[in-house]
């Protein structure tokens, strides 16, 4: 069992040093560090190779499971050495007046023996230990990848918002130049231009703080990778495909996250541990026992055996009940956690079906309804405005509901990603 423990952690150094070479090659191309973020698995991909936290949960499974090897040996054999009928000085001294010779010598070899199943029940607890460990490195991975999804939805909402902001500022730009055409003309007030121009403005600022929402963004990605921070990622990232809500049955998904979530299976697993510590306690009422063996020597010459049985008495009743009682505790303890987080994850799944469903319905009516009527509003003032049968103020109001109808697409489209990532964190993987 050592050999593949050993080779385990061996395989795992390796991949963690060979992650950190990556990482080390990355820096090395700064100022062309390689450019990636075309999907979010790739992104998921690296981090599940250089996330520390994931290196530390994993490495701890690594111990967890290095221990089972240990639990339930033996106790470490005791030698003795004794040297009996040796007299003294029959003058009143007190030191002995025979050689050694004439002493005789015992040479003992002896090993402690717990109760027949307290053996297997200490290496049973010891593997339960290492599966709670390995489920949660893979809860840390879990949580990661939901941080990493959501954080790259940012990333492509930011863009989304970017890129709208600077359309409707090429509008804008038309827009300044007609008002200043139609001003030079005496067909518009000065205060069009003016109007404008404040208009123009504040889109600017918009586009500025949304950068920097941007930036923000990529260096939240870059820390869950262990990147540079500063480090470049692509400048369209793809977002991914929201599943229909005819494939993400409620119910289903449910039961999934009640059964495969991480803390679900760590909980169970505490519960086979605590099981095990509970029969562990009640056999510590049967006693253990100590075998020894020796050799006798007289005048020289081995002259004959012993042996010898010992076995503890367990007298401490309240020593034992007391361990019992905490074990019974502990045991029902991880029952009701488990139980109790089963209906927590019933309701989290709940409503984050319900925010994505809602999510996809707002989208399609501001695909289908708001977004279009807001274009042809738009478009219609100004129209409008050229051929000078409305106002200015007619065409940036417009304007307004238009950049208002984009954020809201945007903001909902964000809201599904987010919502989508939440329900693989809860089922404990992809849908």
């Amino acid at each position: 069992m050592r050999k593949p423990i050993a080779a385990s952690m061996i395989v795992l150094a390796l991949v963690l040093i060979q992650g950190r070479m990556a990482l080390a090659e990355d820096g090395h191309h700064h100022h062309g560090v390689q450019v990636i973020g075309g999907s979010v698995d790739d992104l998921i991909s690296i981090a599940r190779q250089m996330s520390p936290e994931l290196q530390i949960a994993a490495l701890e499974a690594a111990a967890a499971l290095a221990k089972v090897d240990g639990a339930g040996s033996l106790a470490d054999p005791k030698v003795s050495l004794a040297v009996e009928d040796w007299s003294t000085n029959r003058n009143g001294g007190n030191f002995p007046s025979n050689p050694a010779s004439q002493t005789t010598k015992k040479l003992r070899i002896s090993q402690e023996l717990p109760f027949w199943g307290k053996r297997d029940l200490k290496r049973e607890i010891a593997e339960a230990g290492a599966r709670k460990a390995a489920v949660l490195k893979r809860q840390v991975e879990n949580e990661l990848v939901a941080k990493v999804k959501v954080a790259y939805a940012e990333y492509h909402s930011t863009h989304l918002a970017i890129d709208a902001a600077r359309d409707l500022r090429a509008r804008l730009d038309t827009l300044t130049k007609l008002a200043g055409a139609r001003y030079g003309q005496a067909l518009g007030k000065q205060q069009d231009v003016t109007r404008a121009q404040v208009e123009k403005s504040v889109l600017d600022t918009e586009i500025v703080r949304m950068d920097a929402e941007r930036r923000k963004a990529r260096i939240k990605i870059n820390r869950l990778l262990a990147r540079p921070l500063d480090a470049p990622l692509v400048e369209a990232p793809a977002p991914r495909v929201i599943p229909a809500m005819e494939a993400l049955d409620l119910a289903a998904l449910t039961d999934r996250a009640q059964s495969a979530n991480p803390e679900i299976i760590a909980q169970q697993v505490t519960i086979e541990g605590s099981d095990k510590a509970l029969s562990l306690a009640e056999k510590s009422w049967y006693p253990d026992f100590e075998l020894t063996a020796g050799a006798v020597k007289r005048e020289g010459e081995w002259r004959g055996y012993e042996a010898m049985v010992a076995m503890n008495i367990p007298l401490q009743w309240n020593l034992r009940t007391s361990e019992i009682g905490e074990a019974k505790a502990m045991a029902g303890a991880a029952r009701t956690k488990r139980e109790l987080r089963a209906l927590e994850l019933g309701n989290e799944v709940a409503d984050a079906w319900i925010s994505l469903k809602s999510a996809r319905e707002v989208e399609k009516l501001l695909r289908e309804s708001q977004l279009p009527q807001a274009e042809i509003g738009f478009q219609a003032a100004a129209k409008g405005y050229e051929l000078g049968r409305s106002d200015l103020i007619d065409v940036l109001q417009t304007e307004q509901q238009l950049w208002k109808s984009n954020i809201d697409l945007i903001k909902v489209l964000f809201e599904q990603q987010m919502r989508l990532a939440e329900l693989e964190k809860l089922v404990g993987g992809d849908l």
